[in-house]
C-alpha cells in the first residue's frame, strides 16, 4: 500500500505517517529505496496509533508500549488519571462559562471583579481550572523549535524528537567549534559559541513574550509592534556600523 492509500484509508496526512515512522513506531518496507511500501501488518499498527493517539496517550508512551516495555493497563490505569484530572479544570471553567452564560454577559457588562473573585473563590474550596502557565511553556517551546529550525510556522516537528535534539546540539556545536577558531581556539571560547543560541533564546523570550499575550488578543497591534522593533533594532546596527566602523 502507499502513502497515499494509506491516507485515504485511514483519513490523516502522511506527515503524521512519516511522523510516526521517524518515531520508529512503524517500519514500512522500501521498494527500490525510493517508494514506501505499507504492508497490512503496518495498517495495524497505525490503527493502534490513531486508537490510543485519539484516547490521550502520548507518542512515548505508544512507543513504550509497542515495544513492550509496559502494559496497556498500565497507560490506561495512568491515562484515566490525568483525564481525570483535565475534566476538574474544565468542570470549573464550565461553571463560569454557564455563569456568563446565565448572565448574559458581553464586552460591555462583563465584570471582571466578579469573575477573578468567583475564580479565587472557586480555588480556595477545591476548584481547579486551566493552568494558564502552559501559555508561556507553548511559547518558550516555539521560539526554541524556531530559532534552531526544526520546527514549521504552526510548531509541527520538522523531524522525529530524537532526530531534532541531535540537530539542536549539532548546531549549538558547529557554532561552538566556529567560534573557537575565529578566536583564541580555548574550551572557553567553544562553550561560548555553544551557549550562543541559548542566549538569544533567552533574549527573544524576555522581549517577545508580552508580545505573544498582546498577540492573543489584538494580533495586529502585536505585529506592528514586532516589526517596528525589528526595523528599530536594525537602524541601530547601521548607525553602530556607521559610526563605529563595527
Amino acid at each position: 500500500m502507499t502513502i497515499k492509500e494509506v491516507e485515504q484509508e485511514l483519513n490523516i496526512p502522511r506527515a503524521t505517517v512519516r511522523f510516526y515512522e521517524k518515531e520508529k513506531l512503524i517500519h514500512p518496507l522500501r521498494n527500490g529505496n525510493t517508494y514506501r511500501e505499507y504492508s497490512d501488518e503496518d495498517i495495524v499498527v497505525l490503527k493502534k496509533i490513531i486508537i490510543l493517539r485519539k484516547i490521550g496517550l502520548s507518542v512515548s508512551d505508544i512507543k513504550d508500549f509497542l515495544d513492550k516495555n509496559v502494559s496497556l493497563q498500565e497507560l490506561v490505569e495512568k491515562n484515566i488519571f490525568d483525564l481525570q484530572e483535565k475534566m476538574k479544570e474544565l468542570d470549573g471553567a464550565l461553571k463560569i462559562c454557564k455563569k456568563m452564560q446565565s448572565r448574559q454577559e458581553d464586552i460591555n457588562s462583563f465584570d471582571e471583579a466578579y469573575y477573578w473573585e468567583e475564580i479565587r473563590t472557586q480555588e480556595q474550596a477545591g476548584n481547579r481550572f486551566l493552568d494558564i502557565v502552559n501559555d508561556t511553556l507553548k511559547y518558550e517551546k516555539k521560539i526554541v523549535l524556531e530559532q534552531f529550525n526544526l520546527a514549521d510556522r504552526d510548531g509541527n516537528l520538522r523531524c522525529g524528537k530524537k532526530e531534532a535534539l541531535r540537530n539542536a546540539i549539532g548546531i549549538c556545536m558547529v557554532i561552538g567549534i566556529v567560534n573557537c577558531l575565529l578566536t583564541e581556539r580555548t574550551l572557553e571560547e567553544f562553550w561560548d559559541g555553544f551557549l550562543l543560541p541559548f542566549k538569544w533564546i533567552l533574549i527573544y523570550s524576555i522581549f517577545g513574550l508580552p508580545l505573544y499575550f498582546l498577540g492573543k488578543k489584538y494580533p495586529k497591534a502585536a505585529r506592528v509592534i514586532k516589526w517596528t522593533g525589528i526595523g528599530g533594532f536594525l537602524a541601530v546596527l547601521l548607525i553602530m556600523f556607521t559610526l563605529f566602523g563595527l
